[in-house]
């Protein structure tokens, strides 16, 4: 657990703020702001965006503040001018439209790093109000959820870098010391969003994602599309695409669970993940359909309820729990995508990186089975550089030739 000191009181406070912990994103926001005039911050609401940069700068605007707000719609200029330090946070930068043009034109004649830290729940280039994306003057970082590293204090893992740099994929792996079965089922349940999954009290924390839910849905989503579905049409639609995590999206089944017609469909599909609560993967094959999957698994949980399907729990916490070891190495350029062949072959996860290929096959048993397997197969010969990956929720850790390896879960977190 990282502590907070204030200086003023002499007093650590990490006691009384159980979800502040150290971020692994945070050493490259520092090393951004070395170089940019302007850094961007995105990710979910409440992910932890504000506190991650309350503690790299002092001088702090929201315009989720009216007054600030009012400023930065009307005298944007003045607004920056008045407040430019080191760096200066701007809040929920989406709000404010024309803060981007007054930014752009202040870096321009003011060329200093570090000036700007911009932060935002929806990503600002998917309003149609905000035409300057500040190309060549921004660099943008996505806060991720919390993985289990960080909430319990522990460094960047690295088994899946590890794993696709080792030439026959023989590393020595270890069980991770805060992985356990609990661990595991907590972080399905309560997800990674820090002012919520530390939240004790489970009917207090039901009402933080009920009211997590609300605004996204009847404030964020309405800055970039208009709509006349109500709340509760738009939460059940939530709830369909909750309960099919990892699955083709077939839109026409869909538009018969929820009422809602497939055009309206994929304008909603495309502001949510604007909005980072999900997020789209392809799928390579030769069933090339798209799959969803939720941003935070506990917010997914939170509007199906339990899910007793083992595979796809283990599915869902691969995709939230170890995306970190690649998305914050941006060297490796890693991207996520599915594979799914006519014949049956299914892998649920892969990763294309700089280095190869990696799948994910989770099973219930700590030997693969002749589907498994098949899979595997099919998936490597598919690929050059693929090597695949067999995980349980057992012990055994076993190379299955060059390309294959039975892994335990606790090893890749």
């Amino acid at each position: 657990m990282e502590y907070r000191y204030c200086v003023l009181t002499g007093v650590c406070y990490t006691e009384f703020m159980p979800h502040i912990r150290k971020r692994n994103l945070q050493g490259l926001l520092v090393k951004s702001l070395r170089f940019s005039s302007i850094v961007g911050l995105f990710g979910h609401r409440q992910v932890g965006k504000t506190t991650l940069c309350e503690g790299l700068a002092q001088n702090y605007l929201t315009f989720d503040r009216k007054e600030i707000l009012d400023q930065g719609l009307y005298s944007p200029e003045a607004l920056i001018r008045s407040n430019a330090g080191q760096p200066l946070v701007i809040d929920e930068c989406q709000l404010a439209p024309p803060i981007f043009p007054a930014l752009k034109e202040w870096v321009r004649t003011h060329k200093k790093p570090g000036q700007f830290l911009l932060t935002g729940s929806v990503r600002f280039s998917s309003r149609k109000a905000i035409r300057e994306s500040l190309t060549g003057r921004i660099v943008n970082w996505e806060l991720l959820p919390m993985d289990l590293s960080e909430s319990h204090s522990a460094p960047l893992p690295n088994a899946v870098p590890r794993l696709l740099s080792s030439k026959d994929m023989s590393c020595q792996l270890s069980m991770a010391s805060y992985f356990s079965e609990k661990t595991f089922l907590l972080a399905l349940n309560q997800g990674g969003l820090p002012g919520i999954f530390a939240v004790r009290d489970t009917a207090v924390r039901r009402q933080r994602f009920e009211t997590q839910i609300e605004t996204l849905l009847e404030r964020d989503l309405r800055l970039l599309i208009q709509t006349s579905l109500d709340f509760r049409v738009l939460r059940n639609l939530l709830s369909v695409f909750a309960a099919r995590q990892a699955e083709p999206i077939e839109l026409t089944e869909v538009s018969r669970a929820t009422h809602i017609s497939v055009p309206a469909l994929r304008r909603l599909i495309s502001a949510l993940e604007s909005m980072f609560v999900i997020r789209i993967v392809a799928t390579e094959g030769t069933r090339q359909r798209p799959v969803l999957f939720f941003e935070d698994q506990g917010e997914a949980s939170h509007l199906t309820g339990e899910n007793r399907e083992p595979l796809k729990n283990m599915t869902r916490f691969l995709f939230s729990f170890i995306r970190q070891q690649w998305v914050y190495r941006p060297e490796l350029q890693g991207t996520l995508f599915q594979f799914r062949n006519r014949g049956g072959a299914f892998v649920p996860l892969a990763l294309r990186t700089k280095q190869g290929i990696l799948g994910f096959i989770p099973m219930l048993d700590e030997v693969p089975g002749r589907h498994e397997l098949a899979s595997a197969q099919s998936f490597i010969a598919n690929y050059s550089s693929a090597r695949c990956l067999f995980i349980h929720q057992g012990k055994t850790d076993r190379l299955l030739g060059k390309e294959m390896r039975i892994v335990p879960l606790g090893h890749l977190v």
